[in-house]
């Protein structure tokens, strides 16, 4: 205090030589330095608060989730993370290192649990890296049918059941689609409870866009003469379940037919009267190429996994509905 006393007298007795812009400066700084320590003040007040501002980050396996997603989240914002990306299959894709690394800031993982491969190979290692995310399983209260595509369904009520002998293509029903857009709504109103009110009512608004799409489908298949779709990979039948269709696969347990198998196919085919091969952009088309020139017929591209869902599954129905 004396060394600082001392100074302001020198200052006094030299009070002629410090000019008023020398006093206007000094007391600029003094204004500053509060500036920046009630910034910081601020700042530590906003970072208490930043919790409630965290934008959910919500993992899932294919496309067609990221519009369930996106319908239930309506205006509140969400960062999806959809980890077999466009144009890639669930049944052989392999993510990227940074793709895995991408899940360390995802809040949630929400899966498919049909037993699609991707999930087989990649839930318990994404898990066994990251203990803490929580992994919804979409398959509970879905009823499956046999990978051969048979009307009879297999009643499953726990993920764990699922996989062997179970189509694990769920999605492609709209029935199913509704159920799992149902899950998804309850689990964003678990992060954010807030907003629970809002995402049941874009739930609901979009279960009713499902519901009628669902019965022009249903008009626009009722008379069809031919009731059989062929279809490469067997990936159609919860789609032919619903819409009481048989679906004819080339494909079994995603292996190619032998020649033996190909020429009794074409056979049954022929017998049928059905000429049209119905085959996916996601994997190679030659051998529906193939198939649909021993057949004098055409083939025509229809894809499970397309981001556009209630879209794409309407022109699904516009393409069988097509058969002649």
């Amino acid at each position: 205090m004396k060394k600082f006393s001392f100074k302001l007298k020198i200052m006094s007795s030299d009070n002629e030589n410090i000019s008023k812009q020398d006093y206007a400066i000094t007391l600029l700084l003094l204004l500053l330095s509060g500036s920046v320590l009630l910034s910081a003040s601020c700042g530590c007040m906003a970072n208490d608060k930043e919790p409630s501002l965290h934008q959910p980050v919500i993992a899932c396996t294919i496309p067609p989730q990221e519009e369930f997603i996106k319908e239930v989240a309506g205006d509140y914002p969400v960062k999806i993370l959809v980890m077999v990306p466009p144009g890639s299959s669930p049944h052989t894709f392999e993510p990227t290192p940074s793709q895995i690394a991408g899940l360390e800031s995802a809040d949630i993982y929400i899966a498919l649990g049909s037993g699609i491969e991707f999930e087989n190979r990649w839930i318990s290692r994404i898990t066994q890296t990251y203990p803490g995310l929580r992994v919804v399983n979409l398959s509970e209260n879905i009823n499956f049918c046999s990978r051969a595509g048979s009307i009879k369904d297999i009643a499953v009520t726990s993920g764990d059941d699922t996989g062997a002998g179970c189509d694990p293509h769920m999605w492609l029903s709209l029935k199913n689609a509704a159920i799992i857009v149902n899950t998804t709504a309850e689990e964003l109103a678990v992060l954010r409870p807030d907003m629970k009110e809002n995402f049941f009512k874009n739930r609901d608004n979009y279960n009713q866009r499902l519901a009628d799409a669902d019965r022009k489908i249903r008009e626009s298949l009722e008379d069809l003469k031919t009731r059989t779709v062929l279809v490469y990979h067997p990936a159609f039948g919860y789609f032919c379940r619903d819409y009481n269709l048989t679906q004819m696969a080339v494909e079994e347990d995603g292996r190619e037919p032998s020649s033996r198998q190909l020429a009794d196919l074409i056979i049954k085919a022929r017998s049928e009267g059905i000429n049209i091969v119905f085959t996916e952009p996601e994997g190679s088309t030659r051998q529906a190429e193939t198939l649909a020139r021993e057949l004098n017929g055409t083939m025509v591209l229809i894809s499970p996994l397309a981001e556009n869902y209630l879209e794409n599954m309407q022109q699904i129905a516009e393409k069988i509905s097509g058969i002649p």
